[in-house]
């Protein structure tokens, strides 16, 4: 038994953004190498974790967030490294196992998976894998993962992947059992399956209403409850953040914010944010926790209110946000909103 508060820590998805809307332009290496300083920054200001995200599309700079996480590990102490997420029904769970659980030997044990069922088709594609079976896909691969996880040695067989007959799998974390989160876009049977497993579960907070995040977490913990895992629960909530010195200064990223999200290709993925839509996502009600450090507190303790959330994941660096920016807006996180926040959000246990 412990005690833990919230966790607070950021997350980046990866956009490439080459031509940015302020003229810049930006290298796959640069962009990655700024992935890495944004780790060491979340560690020397006393984040708790960092996620970075896997995509498989010119669109990003990160197809497998595993190495990335392992060259940030050799610069940081303290940071717990998740990727956010890995896109599981299209990967080996034995080689996505195997990636983490190295990342958990060369962090000294601050490695975690967080799986998913992918917002894009490109994985699925790439690796050969039926996407018409989607759930059934990700559904079979978790059942390997976390066998795997439980287990040094695994004998397997499911409908998707060649069978395992006593398999050896090495090597072995630092920590037993490798922690693994679930990834839930908005699907109650995902956040009722992530529940019944006992896994911790994180929501994407990208529009909407936080009531839909708070009747997700409720499916959730219901599901915990009945399966006997209602100690073990925890819901982390991901939200599009900046934090900046005034109104204005917060407002203008608007053209960063609709390039990030709009579709970079033709039937790509993406959608396209119109002023009054963003408007509206700065509003108190409104699912941005963009604004000044005072703003961005207040929005976080009143989603706190209705979800109850054990983690808060801030994706700081989207649509080629310039680097300085990026960089203050974490400061304003790590050392004004996250005191507050821990302050405020009772300690729970475990």
């Amino acid at each position: 038994m412990g005690e833990y508060g919230v966790d607070i820590g950021i997350a980046t998805l990866t956009d490439v953004q080459p031509h940015t809307v302020d003229g810049r332009t930006r290298t796959v290496e640069q962009r990655t190498a700024q992935i890495v300083r944004l780790g060491v920054q979340a560690d020397q200001l006393g984040l708790d974790h960092l996620g970075v995200g896997e995509h498989h599309s010119v669109d990003f700079a990160v197809a497998s967030p595993a190495v990335v996480l392992a060259a940030i590990a050799s610069r940081t102490s303290r940071l717990r490294l998740t990727s956010s997420v890995s896109t599981l029904g299209a990967l080996d769970p034995v080689r996505l196992y195997q990636d983490f659980a190295t990342v958990d030997l060369i962090s000294g044990g601050r490695a975690e998976i967080t799986v998913g069922r992918s917002a894009y088709p490109d994985p699925f594609a790439l690796f050969g894998e039926p996407i018409q079976f989607y759930d059934d896909l990700f559904t079979e691969k978790l059942d390997l993962l976390l066998q795997l996880r439980s287990s040094p040695r695994v004998t397997w067989r499911g409908r998707f992947r060649p069978a395992l007959d006593d398999a050896p799998i090495v090597p072995r974390p630092v920590q037993d059992p490798l922690p693994i989160w679930v990834g839930v876009g908005g699907t109650p049977a995902s956040a009722e399956r992530a529940g019944a497993l006992g896994l911790p579960m994180i929501l994407g907070y990208i529009g909407g209403t936080a009531d839909r995040l708070a009747a997700l977490a409720t499916i959730y913990r219901r599901a915990a409850d009945r399966a006997g895992h209602a100690e073990s629960a925890r819901v982390g909530v991901g939200v599009h953040f900046f934090a900046a010195e005034d109104e204005t200064t917060a407002a203008e990223t608007y053209p960063y914010y609709r390039d990030f999200l709009r579709p970079k290709s033709p039937g790509g993925g993406g959608f396209d944010v119109e002023p009054e839509h963003f408007r509206h996502g700065l509003s108190p009600n409104g699912h941005l926790a963009i604004g000044t450090p005072e703003q961005v507190t207040e929005k976080l303790l009143a989603l706190h209110r209705i979800v109850g959330f054990d983690r808060l994941q801030a994706l700081p660096d989207w649509g080629g946000l310039p680097e300085d920016a990026v960089t203050e807006s974490v400061r304003h996180l790590a050392e004004t909103i996250a005191p507050v926040l821990r302050t405020a959000i009772p300690v729970l246990s475990t």
